[in-house]
């Protein structure tokens, strides 16, 4: 498992800062309050399936794309937080 967590609003950051584009302007464009794209893009809101859809159907890609960022970086995060007390824990024999 990577043990480097980006949050998928650390990507997004990077492709509006690409093209010029604010986080209002982009939640304009996808139909949603522009206070999710901004807590996005801080890292202070996760990705919902509605705005990896949204941000999928925007950038033409797969919106799976948005989802495996933030359960890669949920991921990493609880292995930080509780994975010590989770590798103590009993495993089932193969």
């Amino acid at each position: 498992m990577l043990q480097v967590a980006i949050h998928p609003g650390e990507v997004l950051a990077d492709e509006l800062a690409e093209r010029n584009i604010s986080a209002a302007e982009l939640a304009r464009q996808v139909g949603v309050p522009a206070n999710r794209i901004s807590q996005l893009v801080r890292g202070k809101r996760s990705m919902t399936g509605d705005t990896a859809l949204r941000l999928g159907h925007w950038f033409g890609m797969n919106p799976q794309f948005w989802m495996n960022l933030q359960a890669q970086f949920d991921l990493v995060e609880a292995k930080k937080a509780n994975g010590a007390e989770i590798d103590k824990l009993p495993t089932i024999a193969a």
